[in-house]
């Protein structure tokens, strides 16, 4: 033995023993960090990071966390109008353990209750066309109280006109049932019929937990498909319809998990077979296990350690670096297969350690890319597979030399198809030039036909039966699912109404310009406008006092004193049920108000009028993830663009200019190939495409880096990169079955960019008239 390669294997003894103390360590931080790790399984995780501007943070996350959590049944008996069925559906809500703060008919007791408060707080609870009318003085108000003393249908009782001769409650409920849309008052119920005649029943409540928790999800999901049918049973011609957040996250996990079910038994089974298949002994199985668990230890330990938690879909999408993982093994075990009779295994790690590294740092730098994408769930799979890749080949590197002895050598299967192969790209023109030129072609008759689209609503196909009863509940009650809405915020309470009065005149010129349909606004007044409100009252009191006396009315004088009424007050009484949902207070005293806003049409225009008020934000929820999308798809499009030239360059410092602007070729081709067929598999350019075409090129260089190898032998290389691509292909390809639009364009892109990368691989190889360099 050489002192050159009695020094090699020292240092490789040494290696190894390191490597043993990393991997006891991680073993360690594992039994130390899984029992206290906290395996988050929420939907919401998985979505960008949303941002109001300068809103407090806490209150995003109020917001957020407390509309999520709503839930709306309409409940309709059929043909009669019974509130049985509705009450009985109420009755079995109640008994789910996962609701809280249902809501139903409103009792003689409660609606006496909202009386009382009303009457006692009339002064300050004067609503805006009340207002209006006081400020033209008092001959305007009283000609309204006559109007509705006078009217057949208002039913003024000389109790109310004596107590109220201003009706200021009157006024205040009439503006209250004006912000209901379509929905009355019958038997206590919220109610609204529908074009057919039939009276839907309004119920509602909320969440006891998170809505995106996969596992409430699907329990109360199903507890609600069972109270439907016992419904259906007991009531034939009953029907409901339920909105809810929880209803949609509920069918998205449901297919992720009906996805790994079908696919991920599918993918580890098939690597496992074609392992065996390749070198005919369990050996190979158990060292790909071993580097693959590894791989899977220091990924969960890294994650951990970054994070605080793993999130459930990062372990289900971590299957997808099995079959890049298993390629370093795969690489070196193929280097014994073929050559272990004549060289010891550190020489045959000396010959595939060129490739094996510069293999590794560009699948890492791939994945480590995509923790750039706003997605807590892809930063995490970022950060797990670049811990997991480089630990498995680690292993590879440092063990393997010593856990190969004894390996089973035998000749290379499919020899004469592989040489056959590797000569005709040596030697055949038309495969040599050909092949490239036929790929190229492809990839711009596609990309011709390729679409940008940021919709995020095009990344997942929801069911029609979901979809079909929101349109229902939309076009009964006139509230729409869309989720846009002002958020007025401030330091206090008070001036956050504040705020919230300076916006509403801005709505009302916003819809005249044709910018929005309609709004709704909180039925509560700062206590300087209810000061000012109370100065109207006094001052209009007498005319209309006055002028129902001249028509023989016998009613007493207006109480014109100020009845203040807080936010903390209102929330308390009968009369915020309803409105609740959108005022939060922290315990700093910082406040928010939501203004929900159906038809905006003109999103820009009402962002512009929010950025002029200060303390007011718009938000659209789906504009804004749209935006993000499209932010971050540029964003990457450039990273993907540099990380092809920084490439290129790497080989032409290494190959010189002329192989290396051909070993590119392959890497482009794959990219132009993905992109491709994409488009021709009728699916639009987006961020999700843009990462699998990251993945692409981090993966696809492998294969011209295991040819490139100077090492290395071009038959031993296309073994090896042939198993590396069926591998790749048994677990990222699988995604393409995938029932998720957006996880199975990302696997179409993978596929075909990946088995274009692998049928160009052999270009790097010198024909016929070179050598290697």
């Amino acid at each position: 033995m050489t002192n050159s390669s009695a020094s090699y294997s020292d240092w490789h003894r040494r290696g190894a023993v390191a490597w043993g103390v990393i991997c006891i360590a991680l073993l360690i931080a594992a039994a130390l960090l899984l029992p206290r790790a906290q395996i988050n399984s929420s939907v919401l995780a998985l979505l960008p990071k949303q941002s109001m501007g300068d809103i407090p943070p806490a209150l995003q996350q109020g917001f957020m966390r407390r509309l999520d959590r709503q839930m709306v049944w309409l409940v309709s008996p059929g043909a009669n109008d019974d509130s049985a069925v509705a009450a009985w559906w109420l009755h079995r809500l109640r008994a789910l353990p996962l609701l809280q703060n249902l809501a139903g008919p409103v009792d003689e007791a409660q609606q006496q209750s909202w009386g009382k408060f009303a009457f006692e707080h009339r002064n300050g609870l004067v609503d805006g066309a009340t207002r209006a009318r006081l400020a033209q003085g008092g001959s305007a108000q009283a000609d309204w109280v006559l109007a509705q003393l006078y009217s057949a249908f208002a039913g003024v009782s000389g109790r109310e006109l004596h107590g109220d001769p201003l009706l200021l409650v009157r006024g205040a409920q009439l503006a209250m049932q004006g912000n209901a849309g379509g929905l009355g008052l019958s038997q206590g119920w919220l109610t609204v019929r529908d074009a057919q005649g039939r009276v839907w029943y309004l119920l509602h409540g909320e969440l006891g937990g998170d809505s995106f928790d996969m596992a409430q999800g699907r329990q109360l999901v199903a507890d609600l498909d069972q109270l439907k049918t016992e419904l259906k049973t007991r009531f034939p011609g009953a029907q409901v319809l339920t909105r809810g957040t929880v209803l949609f996250s509920d069918y998205a996990s449901q297919q992720a998990r009906h996805d790994v079910s079908r696919l991920g038994p599918a993918t580890l089974g098939g690597v496992l077979l074609l392992v065996f298949a390749l070198f005919r002994s369990p050996r190979p199985l158990w060292l790909c296990g071993l580097s693959v668990g590894i791989g899977a230890l220091a990924g969960t330990v890294v994650t951990l350690w970054l994070f605080g938690e793993l999130h459930l879909m990062t372990l289900v999408m971590s299957l997808s670096i099995v079959g890049i993982s298993a390629d370093y093994t795969l690489y070196y075990l193929t280097e014994r297969m073929v050559h272990g009779g004549s060289a010891p295994p550190l020489e045959s790690l000396r010959k595939v350690l060129p490739a094996l590294l510069p293999a590794l740092a560009t699948a890492a730098a791939a994945y480590l890319i995509m923790a750039l994408a706003p997605f807590p769930g892809l930063q995490q799979l970022a950060v797990f597979a670049a811990a997991g890749l480089t630990a498995s080949c680690l292993t590879v590197v440092c063990w393997y030399p010593y856990l190969v002895r004894g390996l089973p050598v035998r000749p290379l299967p499919a020899m004469v198809l592989m040489a056959r192969w590797l000569a005709a790209w040596r030697r055949n023109p038309w495969v040599r030039f050909g092949l490239p030129l036929a790929v190229a072609v492809f990839s711009l008759a596609g990309g011709a036909r390729l679409k940008i689209n940021d919709d995020i609503s095009q990344l997942q196909t929801m069911p029609a039966g979901l979809l079909q009863q929101e349109r229902q509940i939309t076009a009964l009650t006139g509230q729409s699912a869309d989720q846009t809405w002002f958020v007025v915020y401030g330091d206090s309470p008070e001036q956050t109404l504040q705020r919230l009065e300076g916006l509403v005149p801005r709505l009302a010129q916003a819809r005249r310009e044709g910018w929005l349909k309609s709004w709704h606004s909180l039925p509560l007044s700062s206590l300087a406008q209810q000061q000012r409100d109370a100065q109207l009252i006094a001052a209009a009191a007498p005319a209309v006092i006055q002028g129902l006396r001249q028509t023989g009315a016998d009613v007493a004088d207006a109480d014109v004193r100020p009845m203040p009424v807080t936010p903390a007050v209102w929330l308390g009484s009968p009369l915020s049920e309803g409105w609740r949902l959108l005022w939060l207070s922290l315990p700093s005293g910082e406040s928010g108000v939501l203004v929900p806003v159906s038809g905006a049409v003109q999103g820009k225009a009402l962002s512009s009028l929010a950025e002029s008020l200060p303390g007011v934000a718009w938000i659209d929820r789906k504009s804004a993830f749209d935006e993000l999308f499209g932010f971050y798809r540029v964003m990457l499009g450039w990273l993907l663009a540099a990380a092809v030239a920084v490439i290129a360059l790497s080989y032409i410092a290494r190959l010189g200019p002329r192989r290396g602007l051909i070993s590119i070729v392959p890497s482009l081709l794959s990219l132009g190939s993905g992109l491709a067929a994409l488009a021709l598999s009728g699916h639009p350019l987006n961020l999700f495409s843009l990462l699998a075409l990251l993945l692409v090129l981090g993966i696809g260089i492998n294969y011209t880096l295991f040819f490139s190898n100077p090492r290395g032998t071009a038959m031993t290389s296309l073994l090896a990169v042939t198993m590396a691509m069926c591998t790749t292909l048994l677990t990222l390809g699988m995604l393409v079955f995938s029932s998720t639009q957006a996880i199975s364009s990302f696997g179409i892109v993978l596929c075909s960019g990946i088995f274009t990368a692998f049928l160009l691989a052999p270009l790097v190889v010198p024909d016929s008239k070179g050598k290697r360099k």
